[in-house]
């Protein structure tokens, strides 16, 4: 195929309403994320499996927790201070890929210092190579043979006061030791998990472990297991003490109102072919969406994660389990699967020849690569897909016993083998962030309209003439043009609309419009305990001064798209019956309905 490559991405005409068409993509990985049972991933809201403390050449000490798939550090004396130092490892800056599930720093007796990160089941390292700088990070999984063939959850290092160094690794849930000899070599490993076995349990499988030498003198060791730290102090080596307590406020909410974190894994696949093109008369084969000039699914994914953390005041913490990207246009169930000339044809004349169905083969993809078998064991909590234009899937479904509509049809479980609700979505690398947080917005709406007996009677389309006893989803999502007092709209920005525009605008897309509206959105982050105050805005709410987006229409159609999400219910407690965190509903519905209102 041969496509002339786009300097920089440009907007792709869009036909979207609430069903809007994304990309198709499927397939998967094995994953096994460390130290995870079925019962723990399933109940546990949020997961802490790392906590390391090391003593720097300023005789400082910093400490380092890895909650949720997020490395936080805290330096002393500022204790209450913890700074979520993830973003130095992921996106553009990414370090290996999957999850973080441990984070360690040690100085060596050359006095520099090495860190140690365990990602997706692999160990990296980097080596500071002065004041200020480092090596570049590299793989050290070689080190470790003898050790079984379990996924690697934690690596640190410790040095003694005899000053030499004691290497722990856990992997498979055992933990491992070896000493280095006062030569400087190195012994077999040894299975040291009895150590712990004590203090953790049989059923609580051991996610890392860390030995620090204090400035005191004395040696503390810490055990992260069945979600808790422990921590044991010489000569006390048979009292193990449990500071999880410690932080629990870690990556939460200050508001005491806001409920707490829900973690969820996710598995990324990426349909991203490779596309031949000539440039000054040179072949060049590159990935679709960089001979396109599209976006880069790893940044795009990074971006969406931190925005809807960001959204949801820290509610929602995604991390990726496993990111594979596929060589190949993805399978479909009513047309041919792409081939270049195909797709060239599609994108050359689009949308005239280009198929107009959701016809991604869910199926085909789910059963071959054994996503459900993954989820069925808790090793995945979602599924996201990339790829590019008429791709052909939803921006939002589901599949898994009683699934429902989210934002496009449920797949059949007996069909996929899913025996747990998995939530699927379809995001576009030739697009940018704002429109998967479009499309979390529509998964949104249809969850809760689920939630609310299937009612949401102002949904997009023409207002209705009259709405008797709206429940709270139509409550909120009341437009400038209903009948009553407007909330928040729509995702599609429809809170200051002041007319349903049925020949321009069916759909409501209104992120810029200067009309005032008296609403009550803002109200709603009272609730349930609504009074009925209304503000009179216009875009200026959640753009620039009088409407004015420095960065243009994308700018406006982000901080619409965040202050919409940033106003969905996101509270402790329960009300007339239903959770008042909304978003428990969206990401984990099964557990939302099985836990009784008022918890």
């Amino acid at each position: 195929m041969s496509l002339k490559p786009s300097p920089a991405p440009a907007p792709a005409a869009d036909t979207s309403h609430r069903r809007r068409r994304a990309p198709a993509i499927a397939a998967a990985l094995a994953l096994a994320c460390a130290g995870l049972t079925a019962p723990a991933a399933a109940q546990d809201r949020a997961t802490l499996s790392s906590f390391a403390p090391a003593v720097y050449a300023d005789g400082l000490q910093r400490q380092y927790l890895v909650k949720n798939g997020r490395i936080y550090l805290r330096t002393e004396p500022n204790w209450n201070d913890w700074q979520n130092i993830s973003a130095a490892f992921n996106g553009s800056r990414l370090v290996g890929s999957g999850e973080i599930t441990a984070f360690d720093a040690e100085r060596y007796n050359d006095g520099l210092l090495r860190q140690f990160l365990t990602r997706g089941g692999r160990v990296y390292r980097r080596i500071q190579a002065g004041t200020d700088t480092w090596q570049a990070w590299e793989n050290i999984d070689s080190a470790f043979s003898g050790t079984g063939d379990g996924r690697i959850a934690s690596f640190s290092v410790a040095v003694y006061g005899d000053g030499l160094q004691r290497q722990f690794l856990v992997r498979g849930g055992s933990l491992y030791r070896r000493t280095q000899t006062a030569a400087g070599g190195w012994p077999a490993w040894e299975d040291i998990s009895s150590v712990v076995h004590g203090a953790c349990g049989s059923e609580s499988p051991i996610t890392s472990f860390h030995s620090a030498l204090y400035q005191d003198g004395k040696l503390r060791q810490f055990v992260v297991c069945g979600n808790q730290v422990l921590r044991r102090t010489e000569p006390n080596w048979n009292t193990w003490e449990n500071i999880s307590g410690l932080f629990a406020g870690v990556g939460r909410s200050p508001n005491a109102r806001v409920d707490e974190p829900i973690h969820k894994r996710v598995m990324v696949i990426e349909y991203n072919p490779t596309i031949e093109y000539r440039l000054n008369g040179q072949r060049i084969d590159q990935p679709l969406n960089q001979a396109m000039g599209w976006r880069d699914p790893r940044v795009l994914e990074q971006q969406y994660i931190e925005f809807i953390e960001q959204a949801s005041d820290q509610v929602v913490q995604y991390t990726i389990a496993e990111h594979l990207r596929l060589d190949a246009f993805p399978p479909r169930t009513r047309n041919p699967v792409y081939t270049d000339e195909r797709y060239q044809r599609c994108l050359a004349d689009e949308p005239d020849s280009c198929p107009r169905e959701e016809d991604f083969d869910y199926v085909a993809a789910l059963r071959d690569y054994g996503v459900c078998e993954r989820a069925n064991r808790y090793e995945i909590d979602e599924l996201w897909l990339w790829g590019g234009p008429y791709f052909g899937y939803w921006e939002a479904n589901m599949t898994g016993p009683g699934a429902f509509d989210t934002n496009g049809d449920p797949i059949p479980h007996t069909l996929t083998g899913c025996n747990v609700k998995l939530n699927i979505m379809g995001f576009n690398y030739e697009r940018e962030p704002e429109r998967m947080l479009e499309d979390m917005g529509h998964r949104v709406e249809g969850t809760m309209q689920h939630r609310f007996a299937d009612q949401w009677r102002n949904t997009y389309g023409p207002p209705p003439a009259s709405m008797p006893g709206p429940n709270p989803l139509e409550r909120f999502t009341m437009r400038g043009f209903d009948v009553g007092t407007a909330a928040c709209g729509n995702i599609h920005g429809s809170l200051n609309a002041p007319t349903f525009d049925p020949v321009n605008n069916w759909w409501g897309y209104d992120y810029t419009n200067p009309h005032r509206e008296t609403n009550t959105c803002d109200d709603w982050e009272r609730y349930p305990d609504l009074t009925g105050a209304t503000t009179t805005n216009d875009c200026s709410k959640w753009g620039g001064p009088r409407c004015s987006f420095p960065d243009g229409h994308a700018a406006a159609d982000r901080g619409w798209h965040l202050y919409w999400l940033g106003k969905i219910p996101n509270f402790v407690g329960s009300y007339g019956g239903v959770h008042n965190d909304w978003w428990w509903y969206v990401l984990d519905w099964d557990a939302a309905v099985a836990t009784p209102p008022g918890r």
